[in-house]
């Protein structure tokens, strides 16, 4: 039987923000390959360019919150420690950015709000986070979240922000800090901040103060802004 010649004709693949563009040999006939290229190349070129496009949006839209969120920490004076680095900062940037995209497609409507507990919280001390939860009416409801041993504020947001959107709820991260619960002397304390997600414009410990009250009758419920 007669051999036949093969080129490559290299096709792209898309890869995931951040990474490098990943080229794919693909044998063709000789004499096919420049018509092949001709046809298929152009369109293949194109597709992946506005793919390269949306990843790098995304990303630097993700790498742009971040920074913000250094640049808002340093101001008001909290300095990069133990409790925060550099990945953090983009994983809490990132899933705010899941969130505000999930929430442009909320479709749960408002009677499901009623069945979310409006506060979580352990016993001891631990960090927290504000969120919002809202439905495709725009009935909103405010929520505190607090997990006992959790790194950073974004693994205590980061299972229920992906808990809600799977429900078709929007959902938003407005900030944290950290909440002593002494639940012997009935007294919840609220204070700090959180590095990956500073406060949102209009919200802050207050509005945690109002959800624990409601969420524990006859307890001492207190806030500040101070320590960490």
């Amino acid at each position: 039987s007669s051999r036949r010649i093969f080129a490559f004709w290299m096709r792209p693949v898309a890869r995931l923000p951040g990474s490098c563009l990943r080229w794919r040999k693909c044998p063709v006939p000789l004499l096919t390959a420049p018509l092949l290229w001709r046809v298929a190349g152009p369109t293949a070129w194109a597709a992946q360019s506005r793919a390269q496009v949306r990843m790098a949006a995304s990303a630097q839209e993700a790498r742009s919150a971040a920074s913000a969120a250094l640049e808002a920490a340093a101001a008001a004076g909290y300095a990069e420690g133990p409790t925060t680095n550099e990945a953090d900062q983009r994983s809490a940037a990132a899933l705010r950015l899941e969130a505000a995209a999930a929430t442009q497609d909320a479709q749960a409507g408002a009677s499901l709000l009623d069945s979310i507990p409006a506060c979580l919280i352990d016993e001891g001390t631990f960090k927290y986070v504000l969120m919002k939860v809202s439905a495709k009416s725009g009935e909103e409801r405010f929520l505190v979240r607090g997990t006992l041993g959790a790194a950073y504020h974004n693994d205590v947001a980061q299972p229920y922000v992906r808990e809600y959107i799977a429900k078709g709820l929007g959902v938003s991260v407005l900030g944290g800090g950290r909440i002593q619960h002494d639940p012997q002397n009935k007294a919840i304390n609220i204070y700090g901040h959180s590095y990956g997600f500073p406060w949102v414009a209009g919200a802050g410990h207050a509005i945690s103060q109002e959800v624990c009250l409601a969420a524990f009758p006859g307890y001492n419920i207190q806030w500040s802004n101070e320590g960490y």
